[in-house]
């Protein structure tokens, strides 16, 4: 069984900016210029452009990739020698400028790790109850445990 789990996509002021070149480019083909073909491209970019990760658990792999209208681009790495999944809680600051008006915003998100023998391979980023399901059904899939650092005491799932 392979998972298939979208880790991101491009934020909303580039889908706003990919729907109005879509616009544009539709408008300058119907008054037969070239440029229209070239917005009408870049804005299925904006649109359509996704990342995620491919979990295949028979065979113990992991494919990292990024993808538009289902032609994904990324590698097979093994994930034989995985040992735990690791989810832990950080706080993650993003500033905002526009102008003259800066804004910074400060966001308590929970990060799900594989833990492999020689190194550790962040998997996705989100909401608690997000992050909890789907590392059950990671844990599940790969039959390893998940220890849980966002919490007082460390939970350990086996299945």
């Amino acid at each position: 069984m392979i998972l298939n789990y979208k880790t991101g996509k491009l934020p909303p002021n580039f889908i706003y900016l990919g729907a109005l070149l879509f616009g544009i480019g539709i408008w300058r083909m119907i008054e037969l210029d070239w440029k229209g073909i070239l917005f009408f491209v870049l804005s299925l970019l904006f649109l359509f452009l996704k990342s995620g990760i491919l979990i295949d658990g028979e065979n113990k792999r992991l494919k990292k990739y990024t993808g538009i209208f289902g032609l994904t681009n990324g590698k097979w790495k093994s994930i034989q020698s995985a040992s735990y999944l690791q989810i832990i809680q950080t706080k993650e600051t993003q500033n905002m400028s526009v102008l003259s008006i800066t804004r910074t915003e400060t966001n308590v998100v929970y990060k799900l790790f594989l833990s492999l023998s020689k190194q550790k391979i962040e998997l996705m980023t989100g909401e608690k109850e997000e992050i909890l399901a789907r590392a059950e059904k990671i844990a599940t899939l790969l039959q390893i445990p998940t220890k849980n650092k966002t919490t007082k005491q460390s939970n350990t799932n086996k299945n």
